[in-house]
Order: C-alpha cells, then sequence, then structure tokens
C-alpha cells in the first residue's frame, strides 16, 4: 500500500491564504520589534531640544564660588590658630 491509494482533501483557498498569512507573521513581528528597539536606542541619544543647557560662562560661576568658600575657611581657620 502505497501514498497515492490514499485521497487526501484538496486544500482551499481560504486554508492556503490562512497558511500563508501564520508563515508570514512571525518574521514580521520580529522585524517590527527589531526596528522598534533600534529607533528607541536612537531616540535615547539625541538630545532634548526643549531641556536649556547652561551656557559655559554659568557653569564656570560655580566653581569660582568654591574658590571664594575655601579662601573663608582657611581665614576662619587662621583666626581659631591665633587663639
Amino acid at each position: 500500500m502505497s501514498a497515492h491509494e490514499y485521497e487526501f482533501p484538496k486544500t482551499t483557498k481560504t486554508q492556503f491564504i490562512l497558511a500563508a498569512l501564520g508563515g508570514l507573521f512571525p518574521p514580521l513581528l520580529v522585524l517590527f520589534l527589531v526596528a522598534r528597539l533600534f529607533f528607541g536606542i536612537q531616540s535615547e541619544l539625541i538630545d532634548d531640544p526643549v531641556v536649556e543647557q547652561k551656557p559655559e560662562a554659568a557653569a564656570v560661576a560655580p566653581a569660582n564660588e568654591s574658590a571664594d568658600d575655601d579662601e573663608s575657611a582657611e581665614s576662619a581657620d587662621g583666626e581659631d590658630d591665633s587663639e
């Protein structure tokens, strides 16, 4: 007995279309998720234009203030030693 002796039901158009769509769905889902991951990482690397960054002069100003604090700390230490 060979397989040719059995009659197999014919595949309908609806079954073929469903099988083709079912076979294409997983690869398309993977491509979508990889693209979403890529663009998500890429968007994190772009600076936010809404956030204003301080100019260099404003960024340097706190460093000058800390130097003044050091001088005042040294003068306060010097007064304690003189007593």
